[in-house]
């Protein structure tokens, strides 16, 4: 299974969107986040969890595993979703991960800081680096 790009970030803006110490379960996730499949949504919060961008209940069985809620964002989350909020940083970054074949979560973090840094100097009128 690979992570879904989109669903990663949607799954983001959901949790932001909850209430200051909501836990929300993964049928909340789920709802709140249509046109994915369960187990994308699974796997996406697997993998946050992971990256240390959210802090979730996950329980291990022997013959698998549970997610139980997601209490939280952590800061790096939180830094992470306010740099791919907006459509145009988020499209820059999927469009420059998809020319390099670069999706995992660093790598999408570093792209979006490359992302946003372009962006700012562009705003400062400083010409970019030519590498």
């Amino acid at each position: 299974m690979h992570l879904n790009l989109d669903c990663m970030r949607d799954v983001l803006i959901t949790l932001e969107d909850a209430s200051f110490l909501q836990e929300l379960t993964l049928g909340d996730i789920i709802e709140k986040t249509p046109g994915y499949s369960e187990d994308d949504i699974k796997y996406t919060i697997l993998k946050l969890d992971e990256a240390n961008f959210i802090d979730a209940r996950i329980k291990q069985y022997v013959d698998g595993m549970a997610i139980l809620g997601v209490k939280d964002i952590t800061y790096a989350g939180h830094q992470f979703i306010a740099n791919i909020r907006t459509d145009t940083v988020w499209n820059k970054v999927k469009d420059v991960s998809k020319s390099v074949g670069a999706t995992s979560i660093s790598a999408i973090t570093q792209i979006a800081s490359n992302v946003i840094s372009e962006i700012l100097k562009a705003q400062l009128g400083i010409p970019p680096q030519i590498t």
